[in-house]
C-alpha cells in the first residue's frame, strides 16, 4: 500500500487524512504544533502551548498586523463556530465548471457533507423559529447536557485509525518538499530530512499563506500571488423590551443569519443574555467578501533567498471595497432597527465609519477582539436604551486567508482542477488557499468538501 503524507493537522489536513484512511489509504501527518487540546476550546479554557500565534509574516498597516497561525493538532476546528454554509452562486461562478458540479446539486458534496454532519450535530438542521426574519444558521455543533458547546472536528474520529497504524502523526515543522526516484522527501525548518523512505504523494494543508512559503522553498523561486480575507464588522444593540428573536443558549450558537448578497455580505445575529437593567443585548455581525470582480485582491509575496522563503503581504483596498464596507455599516443599523422594530441611535463615543477606511487599520499587535470586547463592555455599562455600538475585526486577521494557490489560477502556486500543483506534479494543496474566490460563507463546509474529494480521487 502506497503511503501519502499530509503537511498540516488542521481542519483540511485531518479531514483529508480521515477520509483517505476510510478509502483504504495510509496517511502520515506532519503537524508543527502539539497535541494538547482534545476537545473544543470551550471545554478547556487553559492557555495551552500552541494557542498563541507561533508563525508570523510581514505586512503593511492595512493587513491584520500581529496575525499568524497557531500551531496545534486540530487547528481552528477546535475553536470555531462550526458554521457550514455553501459558497453562494455568484462567487461560485468564478470556480471551474467541474468544481461547481462537484459541490452543488442533489448529489453534490455540499449536500452530502451537510447530510452526514446532521446525523451527529443537531445544529446543522434545527428548525428556525416561526415568524422571524432570520434563516437558520447551519452549524456542525451541539450542546452537551451540561450546556457546553461542541463543534465538529475530524480529530474526534481518528482514534481507531491511529491505533491500527493506518494514520500516523509526527510533530515536525516542514519547510520544503523535494522529489527523488523513489518518491517525495520532506525537510524541516532546521534543514533535516524527516522521512527515511519516499512518499508517493504529498498534500499541503497548512494555512494558505504557509503553503505558499513551502512551495517557494521547494521550487527555490520567488513569486507573488493573490490573497484575501473576509472583512468583519458589526454592532452590539441594547434595546428596551420587545420579543426576543430567539432563545440564548450559548455564545457560539447563532440565533440566525440574513443574506445581503447585494452587498456581498451575510449578517449573523445573536440574542445575548439581558443586561442587568433588563434590556435586551443583541449582536449583529456582518461578514463581507473582497470581491475580485470590483477590485484587485491583496498580494502575498514569497521572497526566496539564502535557501529560505520570507513572506510579505501588501494589502489592497479599492474605493469599491470601502464603499461597500461603509454601506454594510449602515445596513447593519437599518437591519437591526427593522428586526427589532425600534429606531436605534449610536452610543456616545462609539466608532463611526469613515470614508478613509479607518476600520482596516491595525496597531501592530494581535488586537482582533479588543474593539469587539470594548464595544460590548460599553453597551453593557450604559443606562441608555435603543442604542448601538460598533466593532470591527482587522482585515487579514479573521483567519480566512484564501485564494493564494487557487484552482485554475496562474503562476508557480497554481493548482490544476485535480488540486495538483502545476509546478510540482504529485504535490497537492487544499484549504481556503485553493479557492478561486472566497465568497461570503464561512469556508469550513467547502474545506470539508474539497478535502473529502481529494481523499477519494488522489
Amino acid at each position: 500500500m502506497s503511503k501519502l503524507c499530509v503537511v498540516g493537522g488542521g481542519l483540511s489536513g485531518l479531514e483529508f487524512a480521515l477520509h483517505a484512511a476510510i478509502k483504504g489509504k495510509r496517511v502520515h501527518i506532519y503537524e508543527a504544533g502539539p497535541s494538547l487540546r482534545k476537545k473544543h476550546v470551550n471545554f478547556d479554557t487553559r492557555k495551552l502551548a500552541g494557542d498563541e500565534k507561533k508563525r508570523h509574516w510581514t505586512s503593511d498597516e492595512n493587513w491584520g498586523l500581529g496575525g499568524g497561525i497557531s500551531e496545534r493538532l486540530g487547528g481552528r476546528s477546535l475553536c470555531y463556530h462550526g458554521v457550514m454554509i455553501p459558497i453562494e452562486d455568484e462567487a461560485l461562478s468564478s470556480w471551474p465548471v467541474a468544481w461547481r458540479r462537484i459541490l452543488t446539486g442533489e448529489k453534490g458534496l455540499y449536500r452530502q457533507v451537510s447530510n452526514l454532519l446532521s446525523q451527529s450535530y443537531p445544529e446543522m438542521s434545527r428548525k428556525q423559529k416561526e415568524g422571524t426574519q432570520l434563516s437558520h444558521t447551519p452549524q456542525a455543533a451541539k450542546l452537551t447536557d451540561d450546556g457546553k458547546f461542541f463543534a465538529y472536528s475530524p480529530l474526534y474520529s481518528l482514534e481507531s485509525f491511529l491505533n491500527d497504524g493506518v494514520i500516523t502523526i509526527e510533530r515536525a515543522n516542514i519547510a520544503k518538499i523535494s522529489q527523488s526516484t523513489d518518491g517525495f522527501y520532506l525537510t524541516d525548518n532546521q534543514g533535516k530530512t524527516v522521512n527515511r523512505s519516499g512518499f508517493s504523494k504529498c498534500v499541503l494543508a497548512t494555512s494558505a499563506i504557509v503553503n505558499n512559503a513551502i512551495i517557494a522553498n521547494s521550487i527555490e523561486k520567488s513569486f507573488s500571488s493573490k490573497i484575501t480575507d473576509h472583512y468583519c464588522l458589526g454592532i452590539f444593540v441594547k434595546v428596551d423590551g420587545g420579543k426576543p428573536v430567539g432563545e440564548f443558549r450559548h455564545q457560539m450558537i447563532w440565533t440566525g443569519y440574513s443574506e445581503h448578497h447585494d452587498l456581498s455580505s451575510n449578517i449573523f445575529v445573536l440574542e445575548r443574555p439581558r443586561a442587568e437593567d433588563g434590556d435586551r443585548i443583541l449582536e449583529f455581525m456582518a461578514v463581507m467578501e473582497q470581491s475580485p470582480l470590483h477590485s484587485d485582491l491583496s498580494q502575498l509575496n514569497c521572497h526566496y533567498s539564502g535557501g529560505k522563503a520570507s513572506l510579505k503581504i501588501d494589502s489592497h483596498h479599492s474605493k469599491s471595497d470601502i464603499d461597500i464596507f461603509n454601506k454594510i455599516a449602515k445596513r447593519l443599523v437599518a437591519f437591526a432597527s427593522e428586526v427589532l422594530g425600534v429606531e436605534l441611535k449610536p452610543l456616545t463615543g462609539s466608532v463611526e465609519v469613515e470614508s478613509s477606511g479607518k476600520f482596516f487599520k491595525s496597531s501592530g499587535k494581535d488586537i482582533r477582539w479588543d474593539e469587539y470586547n470594548h464595544s460590548l463592555d460599553t453597551l453593557n455599562t450604559t443606562e441608555q436604551s435603543n442604542v448601538y455600538s460598533r466593532f470591527s475585526l482587522p482585515y487579514g486577521s479573521f483567519e480566512h486567508e484564501s485564494c493564494c494557490h487557487a484552482i485554475g489560477s496562474e503562476g508557480p502556486s497554481a493548482l490544476t482542477e485535480e488540486l495538483e500543483l502545476t509546478t510540482m506534479p504529485g504535490v497537492y494543496a487544499i484549504g481556503p488557499g485553493a479557492f478561486p474566490r472566497l465568497g461570503i460563507a464561512n469556508p469550513a463546509l467547502t474545506i470539508c468538501a474539497v478535502s473529502r474529494w481529494l481523499a477519494s480521487n488522489i
